[in-house]
């Protein structure tokens, strides 16, 4: 769980860093400077670090995965580039990129079946750091603010500057997925330079297809269509990272280098998921946090889930709560009233200053038009000791409201201090390495997985395997347990 309050300020400097270098550049009037654009990484960089749980904490992991960073760069056109690679010890699979700099996290090193498949996505990310296209987003997107403020000043029409604040947005949309495309083939080029299987950048993208697919079926969710996305779809980019590696394999400087074992002994003992001491664990209907040391119950009827970003919990009605912290030296009024409303989009004022287990708190309530009817929503916040405030967020159909009322105070007065000593946090889950015997079938295999359900779906997608596919003796598989 990291903080909602530390997004918010992340937001709030970067768009502060993009005013200040957008003045002024010798990258011209509306673009970033190298210098410049190596500064906005480097002030970015520990917020990224903070964001994402810090770094992993496992010098032989990081030095296998630099030695494939480094063999990337030196085989590329810039090979004395200043690039920073670090290794985030969040259960995300993400990686990122920013000038100077470049991330992965446990979570996507977790997915990866090979070392050419983890070197295909550093090569994209590196890709984005040679092509500067931070650099040209700032740009670019100095042009769509500027289009809209002139279009509000001719027309006097605040409607006409929304309506072109959203078109530039659309253009900028496009003009992410072309940056994607081209990160992509810059990725497969570097696959082929570093003598690896240029392939294997396809291969990984077909994977991370599939797992995003089946998380979103999990979740409920629907997948969004190419043209909402920020980036383009993977059914698209593996059809090109695949037209791409066919090109080289074909004039001959592709070796065809995956290093599938070594990957998998590296990899052997990741922890997976949520740190339960360092990042909470959940128990029935409580979420606890033995580092912080405290505890919450949720209401019978709704299920928790832990995520890097909050605590959500929710309902068969459609109720949800979401519960974050972060530090802030305003009142709980002041931050339900400012920061919240305006995040939410939802005016939650005047909020009600009061008390909740003898701390300083406040609530806001406002009502709410969506697709699926109207909503209440209500914010709680409990000032906990120094600047540490928490946050309670509940989403319930307005019909439903006053009958979960009850339950909603008792769930947010249910927060308390515990004694980490006091309470038996769960074994922590991690990435196992075993080799398939003679009877071993993956039905079999995928029974150990430590997960509720979808275990074989989720075995054959971590495996790299197709659904129903049968497992080889003496091949080695991850499990996670």
């Amino acid at each position: 769980m990291t903080t909602f309050f530390l997004k918010l300020r992340m937001v709030a400097a970067f768009l502060a860093a993009l005013a200040l270098f957008g003045c002024a550049s010798t990258g011209g009037p509306l673009g970033l400077s190298p210098a410049q654009e190596q500064a906005l990484g480097e002030q970015q960089h520990p917020q990224i670090v903070a964001a994402f749980g810090g770094e992993v904490d496992d010098p032989a992991l990081k030095a296998y995965v630099q030695r494939i960073f480094d063999r990337l760069v030196q085989s590329s056109d810039q090979p004395n580039a200043q690039l920073k690679l670090t290794v985030l010890d969040s259960p995300v699979v993400n990686a990122m990129a920013l000038p100077g700099h470049v991330y992965v996290t446990r979570g996507l090193l977790a997915l990866a079946n090979s070392e050419a498949e983890l070197a295909g996505v550093l090569g994209h990310e590196i890709g984005h750091v040679f092509m500067r296209h931070t650099a040209k987003r700032v740009s670019r997107g100095n042009l769509a603010q500027i289009g809209a403020a002139a279009a509000a000043i001719l027309t006097g029409d605040e409607s006409t500057a929304q309506l072109a604040g959203q078109a530039a947005q659309l253009y900028l949309l496009r003009f992410s997925r072309q940056q994607e495309y081209e990160s992509d083939q810059i990725g497969v080029r570097l696959l082929g330079r570093a003598g690896y299987d240029p392939l294997a950048e396809a291969v990984f993208l077909n994977t991370l297809g599939a797992w995003s697919s089946l998380e979103a079926q999990i979740a409920g969710a629907q997948r969004p269509p190419e043209y909402l996305s920020t980036h383009p779809n993977s059914a698209n980019r593996v059809e090109r990272a695949v037209q791409e590696a066919n090109l080289l394999r074909q004039d001959g400087t592709a070796s065809g280098e995956r290093n599938r074992n070594a990957y998998l002994n590296a990899i052997d003992g990741l922890l997976y998921g949520d740190d339960p001491v360092k990042q909470g664990y959940i128990d029935g209907r409580n979420f606890v946090h033995p580092q912080i040391g405290i505890a919450f119950t949720v209401p019978i009827g709704f299920e928790l889930q832990n995520s890097s970003q909050a605590v959500y919990a929710r309902s068969s009605s459609g109720a949800q709560m979401q519960f974050t912290s972060g530090a802030s030296n305003e009142s709980p009024s002041a931050l339900i009233e400012g920061p919240i409303s305006q995040s939410l989009g939802v005016n939650l004022a005047p909020a009600r200053a009061g008390s909740i287990n003898g701390r300083a708190a406040a609530t806001g309530r406002a009502r709410a038009n969506t697709q699926s009817g109207q909503v209440d929503v209500t914010a709680y916040v409990i000032r906990w000791e120094g600047t540490t405030n928490y946050v309670f967020l509940w989403v319930t159909p307005a019909q439903t409201t006053g009958q979960l009322q009850r339950q909603i105070d008792q769930s947010v007065q249910s927060l308390r201090d515990i004694d980490p000593a006091s309470v038996n946090p769960p074994p922590p889950r991690r990435v196992d390495i075993v080799t398939a015997q003679r009877n071993d079938t993956a039905a079999g295999l995928s029974s150990y997985m430590a997960f509720p359900s979808y275990r074989a779906e989720r075995f054959w997608i971590m495996n790299g395997l197709s659904a129903g596919a049968a497992v080889r003796s003496g091949e080695r598989y991850k499990l996670v347990r």
